[in-house]
């Protein structure tokens, strides 16, 4: 789904109550502070990615704050900014820094946090749940108040099918491709924040590096063996129990809680976009789930919802073209 908002539809002088609506719904709750409190213009387009959400944001100088009051709400998000036109500054978990165009930062829902232009701007947003983007590279918040370059490599990559997306989000699109085009963006952004050269020098060595994306490859295989644990994957992966768990120190997680976060994270996204005939029962099942009713329970705590619902709300299947 495709929609417009343009503080050129609104009366004057009613822009600045607008765009403070416009932000809530498209993003998450944040307070604004408008540079210049006589006039303000902005456009937002949005498209709608099933997991995700897509954005170009022009708009006059702003600042955006997310204050302590707003980080208790809702499910955590990720907003990842590529600004087009002028630079913007970002401040969070006590680190600063400024995001030229070139480059892309994330900012964290639960978390407060500055985010500001002084000039006006052009930018692409990309709005997606914490879960799904710590599935693929584990805790998210070691990538909080870095910029990552979009024009070389796997950054490049993830910025160009970023923008190419919405050249094919027709009316004519059926909702399944856009939910894939989506979970494809999700992919490419985990694996160019993976082979960032500042990622690869952080407390994790390059070798440790190496065992956790051989670690992790092994582990997404495997995630329908309900026999999955970290006794398998330590001996699978030719290495001791005790490293194994050693290895977890840096992400914020036990072995086990991340078998299970793969596991929820795989069965939301199975769900989302399960064809026709699908059963919750059947998901839970290719997830590793054997228990139905506890995994129902494990679903509702991570995700607000349970897996019925998400079932539900998934595409419908595109009309037939005979």
């Amino acid at each position: 789904m495709y929609q417009r908002f343009s503080t050129a539809d609104v009366p004057k002088n009613h822009e600045f109550g607008f765009w403070r609506d416009v932000i809530a719904n498209a993003y998450f709750h944040l307070q604004l502070n408008f540079r210049d409190h006589h006039q303000f213009s902005g456009t937002l387009e949005s498209w709608d990615l099933g997991l995700v959400s897509l954005s170009r944001l022009d708009c006059s100088a702003l600042q955006y704050q997310r204050l302590n009051q707003h980080c208790r709400a809702g499910a955590p998000q990720i907003l990842v900014t590529v600004p087009l036109r002028s630079e913007v500054e970002f401040s969070q978990l006590g680190r600063q820094t400024r995001c030229a165009p070139g480059q892309f930062i994330l900012e964290h829902s639960d978390e407060p946090y500055e985010f500001s232009h002084a000039a006006h701007n052009d930018m692409w947003v990309l709005k997606l749940p914490d879960t799904a983007l710590k599935a693929r590279v584990g805790n998210t918040n070691r990538f909080c108040a870095q910029h990552f370059d979009t024009t070389t490599g796997m950054g490049k990559l993830f910025s160009d099918y970023l923008q190419l997306i919405t050249r094919h989000c027709t009316p004519q699109q059926s909702q399944g491709a856009l939910a894939l085009m989506g979970m494809q963006l999700i992919e490419l952004l985990g694996i160019a924040l993976k082979e960032a050269p500042s990622v690869l020098q952080s407390s994790l060595s390059i070798v440790r590096t190496a065992h956790l994306a051989r670690i992790e490859a092994y582990t997404r295989q495997q995630l329908a063996d309900p026999h999955l644990d970290p006794e398998a994957i330590a001996t699978e992966n030719g290495i001791s129990l005790r490293y194994l768990h050693d290895l977890f120190k840096d992400t914020g997680q036990t072995v086990s809680q991340w078998i299970r976060d793969l596991r929820l994270q795989s069965a939301y996204e199975q769900l989302s976009l399960a064809p026709t005939g699908s059963s919750v029962a059947q998901i839970a099942y290719a997830c590793g789930f054997n228990d139905q009713t506890q995994f129902s329970h494990a679903f509702k705590r991570r995700y607000g919802e349970t897996p019925s619902d998400v079932l539900k709300r998934r595409p419908a299947p595109a009309p037939h073209q005979g």
